[in-house]
C-alpha cells in the first residue's frame, strides 16, 4: 500500500471516527528488562490478574474489527513473540486479510521465525535494537547476549527481504553510541526511527522499577539527539526542511489548548494484555473492558469519553507544537509525575534555537 494511499486512507477514517487501525498488545512478558519499560510485567503477576488470552478470543475481537473495517493490525508486547500461539495467531489473522505490523525485540528471531515471516510477509516488522554494543545493550535490556541475538534477527529479516524498520531509544547510557546506532541502520539498508524524549509513564501492575526521570537525558541532550534525528531523516533536504520549518512558525495561526490531536480514539485504539481498549498504550482513561461490551460498543464509548478529557492550558498560543514532541497522553504524564510540562518546554526551545543557529548560518554562508 503506498504512502499516499494510506494517508488518505487515514485522513478519512479520522474524519468518519473509525478504526482503522487496532493495537493489540499480546503479552506484557518480556525477555528483556529494559530501564524505561513501563509494560513489562512478571509472569506470576499476570497469573494473579488473571492470566493471557487465548488465541481465539483474540480472533473473536480481531473479527469484531474487521466488521468495523479495521484494515491495520500491529501485534506489540511485552514481547510479541512470547505470546503461546503467536505463529497460529500471526497466520489466521493474515488469511482474515489484515495488513500486520509487528513491535518486537528481535532476539528471538532465529532462522525458523524467518522462514515463517518469509511465508507470511507483514508489512513490517519494528525491531528495537538499545545499543551498537553488547555492553551498552546489556546494561540497558539486562540481558546477557541480547545484542548478538537482536543483530542476528535483524539480518534473518534483511536476508528474507521482510521489511524492516529499526527504532533507536536514546536514554544516558547509550547517548554516545547514537551515530553507530545509525550506521547499523545504515549498514542493514534499513530506516531508523529514533526517540530521545522518554514519557514519564508507569501502569499500575508494571513490574520494571522505573526512574525515567532520572534515565532520560536531560532536554537540552535530548533536543541534540532529535535534531541529529532530523539530520539524518532529512538527509537530501535538510537546509529546505529547516527554511519550510520557519515558514511554517511565522505562518501559523495562535493555537488553543492542547487536546486529544492525534489517531487516538479517532481512527486507532489500543487493546491490552487484558483485552480492555483504550485510545494508546499510554492512556489508563477512558478504558473499556470488552469482556463486558462489543468492540463496537467500545469503540463508541471510547471515542465520546475522548472527547470530553479536559484539554492542557500550558500549550495555548504556542508555535513551536510542530517541533515539539508533546502529546496529549505525555503532557498528562509529564503533569502527574513532574508538575509540569517544563522538560517538553526546555527541549522545544533548544531544537529551536539549534535550527534557528543552523538558518543563520546558512545566510551568512550565501551571503559569503
Amino acid at each position: 500500500m503506498s504512502l499516499d494511499l494510506e494517508e488518505r486512507l487515514v485522513a478519512k477514517a479520522n474524519k468518519a471516527k473509525s478504526p482503522l487501525t487496532a493495537n493489540f498488545e499480546l503479552s506484557p512478558i518480556c525477555n528483556l528488562h529494559c530501564d524505561m519499560c513501563f509494560i513489562r510485567t512478571e509472569k506470576s503477576v499476570v497469573d494473579r490478574l488473571g492470566g493471557l488470552h487465548s488465541v481465539d478470543e483474540w480472533l473473536d475481537i480481531a473479527k469484531q474489527f474487521k466488521q468495523l473495517g479495521t484494515l491495520f493490525i500491529l501485534l506489540t508486547g511485552g514481547e510479541p513473540l512470547m505470546y503461546p500461539g503467536f505463529k497460529e495467531l500471526y497466520a489466521e489473522l493474515k488469511k482474515m486479510g489484515f495488513i500486520m505490523t509487528i513491535n518486537t525485540n528481535g532476539t528471538l528471531i532465529d532462522e525458523e521465525m524467518a522462514q515463517f515471516f518469509h511465508q507470511y510477509t507483514p508489512r513490517r516488522m519494528n525491531v528495537t535494537l538499545y545499543g551498537s554494543t553488547p555492553e551498552t545493550y546489556e546494561t540497558l535490556s539486562h540481558n546477557a547476549g541480547g545484542y548478538e541475538r537482536c543483530m542476528n534477527g535483524l539480518r534473518l529479516l534483511k536476508q528474507y527481504n521482510i521489511d524492516t524498520k529499526m527504532n533507536i531509544s536514546v536514554v544516558k547510557e547509550n547517548k554516545a553510541e547514537y551515530a553507530q546506532l545509525i550506521a547499523i541502520a545504515k549498514e542493514l539498508d534499513m530506516p531508523a526511527v529514533v526517540n530521545a524524549y522518554m514519557f514519564p509513564c508507569m501502569r499500575k501492575n508494571c513490574s520494571a522499577t522505573r526512574h525515567i526521570v532520572d534515565e532520560r537525558l536531560n532536554p537540552d541532550d535530548a533536543a541534540d539527539a532529535m535534531v541529529e534525528y532530523l539530520k539524518y531523516k532529512h538527509e537530501t533536504d535538510f537546509e529546505q526542511f529547516v527554511t519550510d520549518m520557519f515558514m511554517l512558525f511565522d505562518a501559523m495561526e495562535t493555537k488553543g489548548p492542547l487536546g486529544l490531536e492525534c489517531r487516538a480514539a479517532s481512527s486507532s485504539c489500543w487493546i491490552n494484555w487484558q483485552q480492555q481498549m483504550s485510545p494508546c498504550v499510554m492512556m489508563e482513561s477512558p478504558r473499556v473492558d470488552l469482556h463486558q461490551m462489543s468492540v463496537a460498543e467500545a469503540w463508541k464509548k471510547i471515542v465520546a469519553e475522548a472527547q470530553e478529557l479536559t484539554p492542557h492550558d500550558e500549550c495555548t498560543g504556542c508555535k513551536l507544537r510542530k517541533l515539539c514532541e508533546v502529546c496529549y497522553a505525555g503532557a498528562c504524564h509529564e503533569k502527574e509525575i513532574c508538575g509540569n510540562l517544563d522538560y517538553l518546554c526546555r527541549m522545544t526551545d533548544r531544537k529551536r534555537r539549534i535550527l534557528e543557529q543552523y538558518k543563520i548560518d546558512l545566510k551568512d554562508k550565501s551571503v559569503g
